[in-house]
């Protein structure tokens, strides 16, 4: 019997529904997904597998495939072997490239979209191969048309802080806001990065409640974190701590170019920052012109343009631009490029 998913899911709505369904019993036959945030796709898949398992027959109804060796027969077979001792069976196929596929791959697909048996619930599931839909192939558009797309992205401000709160007071902690924020700043908004940040917060603070101190003890800052900090000692003056988290960073093995790039990308928002405050703006109009996951970077940002002027923010950036243009010219000595863009950033900044 065909599966007619009449509604386009995608983003929120996708996820909605695949909530609704999980919390309903009422699995669709087909999913697809894909997104960066790692840890909810995991935690959703685990969720269905439960559900499927529950029966206690999860070896004959859970069958899981690696993309790259799938073939025609190993879905047929999938399909078309009934579930045993339970309602449906559950098959996901880890990052296949369906676009790129043998074409005896995409014709059982077609056939499969056409007739999907609703004692199966399949998971395409994309990590390490990013899900790529040309709409224009047939392939596509029935599979669209039959699925619930499900796209996992990172999670918005009040929603990351609120699940951060859930995740500490697991371990029996309890966090505010504001350090929920200065966290999602330092560590990245991932929940898959941040779940083991938690723990290792968790396991150090001695007290009820998370400190910044607890934080600032253990957690593992992410390059754009650090490159925050390197500008700040900058347009404090602080060019000694400056080259020591230069140095850092490349004793972590940064790739320059990559430090770079984070140097450009800080630096083009303290100038935006300078501009927007000229025109009477605040830190509002700062996180929604980067879409900030929380409002800890746009603070900042305005601190960090108090102590510059446009004009000065400009002359940094064309020095970041310039090096840019140096690197990727092959410079022996990348380093030695990075810590001369720092010294004539500190000529620039005061």
């Amino acid at each position: 019997m065909a599966y007619d998913n009449k509604k386009k899911e995608d983003g929120s709505a996708g996820v909605k529904k695949l909530k609704d369904d999980i919390k309903n019993g009422t699995l669709a036959p087909l999913y697809v997904f894909h997104g960066e945030e790692s840890y909810l796709k995991e935690y959703y898949r685990d969720a269905i597998e439960k559900q499927i398992a529950a029966s206690g027959f999860a070896e004959f109804n859970i069958t899981v495939f690696d993309g790259g060796e799938f073939n025609a027969d190993m879905l047929t077979d999938a399909v078309e072997s009934l579930p045993f001792g339970s309602e449906k069976k559950l098959i996901v196929i880890r990052d296949l490239d369906l676009g790129g596929a043998r074409q005896e791959i995409k014709d059982a697909f077609l056939r499969l979209f056409a007739d999907l048996p609703e004692y199966i619930c399949m998971i395409l599931y994309y990590e390490a191969v990013a899900y790529k839909p040309d709409k224009r192939l047939n392939l596509f558009k029935n599979l669209e048309k039959c699925a619930t797309v499900v796209q996992f992205d990172r999670a918005k401000g009040s929603e990351l802080v609120n699940w951060l709160a859930r995740r500490f007071a697991a371990h029996k902690k309890k966090i505010g806001t504001r350090e929920c924020d200065y966290i999602i700043f330092l560590c990245g908004s991932l929940m898959t990065n941040l779940i083991t940040e938690v723990e290792k917060i968790a396991a150090y603070a001695k007290g009820e409640v998370i400190t910044r101190e607890d934080i600032d003890a253990v957690a593992s800052r992410v390059l754009d974190a650090s490159v925050f900090d390197l500008t700040d000692c900058i347009l404090s003056q602080d060019y000694k701590k400056a080259l020591a988290i230069f140095r850092d960073l490349m004793e972590q093995k940064n790739e320059p170019i990559a430090v770079l790039s984070a140097l450009i990308r800080q630096v083009q928002r303290i100038y935006a920052a300078t501009l927007a405050m000229q025109a009477g703006q605040g830190e509002r109009y700062i996180a929604d012109l980067y879409s900030f996951r929380s409002s800890y970077p746009a603070r900042l940002l305005i601190d960090a343009a108090r102590k510059t002027t446009p004009q000065k923010a400009a002359k940094a950036l064309d020095i970041c631009c310039n090096a840019d243009i140096e690197l990727k010219s092959n410079i022996p000595d990348p380093e030695r490029v990075l810590e001369l863009v720092i010294l004539r950033m500190a000529e620039v900044a005061v």
